[in-house]
């Protein structure tokens, strides 16, 4: 795993919902030019990004019970989190501010767990289903959709959770690390993870049983 950038984290550092974010040479480029940049490795583009959503993020993190403190915390781990991921070449898009209130939910999800083991028993990615921002409603239909995916990862072979498993509790891992741990190749680590993914994401939007 690479190091973290030390460039990226103190500029994490800057934004807060206090304190006007710092102006980058992108202020005046559109979301998707920025995009692009960022994904390029351009840190200023990253550094732009995280002006423009960061203070989304920590709001979401508020809305779930964080304090201000920790969800300021969280919300720098995020970022952290997503610059790593897309540095090992992990991320397949880069949508804010969705993809980062994810990812903080996540973080905040694992914070819940350490706290109380027995409370959150979904695995990292269908834990992530759940939407801080959404309303009661979409809360009941989100837990609806949990349970369907969960029961459709215990209908998975039991090699294939194993991979899934491994996988989603190092997040982390580059995919060749993963393969040389699980002793599969590459391309059958990801093949696993398409198929089992491909297989929640039809449980998660199939019609709700009605017996």
């Amino acid at each position: 795993m690479q190091g973290k950038d030390p460039g990226l984290a103190l500029s994490l550092a800057c934004p807060r919902p206090h304190h006007p974010a710092p102006v980058t040479p992108h202020a005046d480029k559109p979301e998707q030019q920025v995009v692009e940049l960022a994904r390029a490795g351009d840190r200023e583009a990253w550094d732009e990004l995280i002006a423009r959503h960061d203070h989304r993020v920590v709001l979401s993190l508020l809305a779930r019970g964080v304090r201000l403190a920790r969800a300021r915390e969280l919300s720098q781990q995020t970022w952290m989190r997503l610059y790593e991921q897309e540095r090992a070449g992990r991320l397949e898009r880069l949508e804010l501010p969705g993809l980062a209130v994810r990812q903080a939910a996540f973080l905040a999800l694992e914070d819940a767990r350490r706290r109380e083991p027995d409370a959150v028993d979904a695995t990292p990615e269908l834990a992530a289903l759940t939407d801080p921002s959404a309303s009661i409603e979409e809360r009941l239909i989100r837990r609806d959709e949990l349970r369907r995916a969960q029961a459709e990862l215990e209908r998975c072979p039991p090699s294939a959770r194993r991979v899934f498993s491994f996988i989603h509790a190092n997040p982390d891992m580059r995919h060749a690390d993963a393969a040389r741990e699980l002793g599969l190749s590459v391309q059958r680590v990801r093949q696993i993870l398409c198929e089992v993914r491909a297989r929640l994401r039809a449980a998660i939007h199939s019609e709700p049983s009605h017996d």
